[in-house]
């Protein structure tokens, strides 16, 4: 996955939303990391990102269109 091109589908200020939906995502196989997770809901400052691979992230944006609203 080092050599993936990751985009941001969704950002979370709890480390807790952001690995459901981590996890959700990665039960569809798409591959997913968070970004900033070591410093999410720092003062609630800082988000965590939710990165898929680019050519993933139609699938990615679907499935949580579909299954997480905001």
């Amino acid at each position: 996955m080092e050599d993936m091109d990751f985009v941001a589908v969704r950002t979370c200020q709890s480390h807790e939303e952001a690995t459901i939906i981590q996890n959700a995502i990665k039960e569809e196989g798409i591959p997913c990391i968070l970004d900033n997770d070591h410093q999410g809901g720092l003062a609630g400052v800082l988000a965590i990102r939710i990165l898929v691979p680019s050519e993933k992230k139609e699938a990615a944006e679907k499935f949580l269109t579909e299954h997480h609203s905001r």
